[in-house]
């Protein structure tokens, strides 16, 4: 099993929030890709609704996450919990804003060789 495949293609989602690429989205994502959690509003002290989206609305997002250059030039913990021979399990922990992290589980696939961000299950980490 490819581990230093699947930490790249991992490490391919952040990279995309970071830099505004949806390129990336495009070529590490599977088309029906989708992405689940937790938002904590610091402010508010208090969970928000569950949100799920899918591939264009991740898109969306990482047009606008970063545009004003909230994410800090940080480390990507990249641990890969599981690998079969067609999926894996891989746990993010990172800072998405400034003293803020995340805590983010990708779902992968394997297709013609390739690995593929599927899904996401996340929440912001007190």
């Amino acid at each position: 099993m490819n581990q230093s495949e699947i930490t790249k293609v991992s490490k391919m989602y952040p990279k995309a929030f970071k830099e505004l690429n949806t390129n990336l989205i495009d070529k590490y994502f599977t088309k029906e890709a989708i992405k689940t959690g937790f938002m904590y509003d610091y402010e508010s002290r208090k969970w928000l609704d569950l949100s799920t989206v899918g591939v264009d609305e991740i898109k969306q997002w990482v047009l606008s996450y970063n545009k004003e250059g909230i994410m800090p030039e940080s480390e990507i913990d990249v641990e890969i919990l599981d690998i079969q021979n067609k999926i894996a399990v891989v746990k993010i922990d990172m800072y998405w804003t400034k003293n803020r992290k995340g805590c983010d589980y990708l779902f992968l696939i394997k297709e013609n060789d390739y690995w593929y961000i599927d899904k996401i299950l996340w929440q912001s980490i007190l």
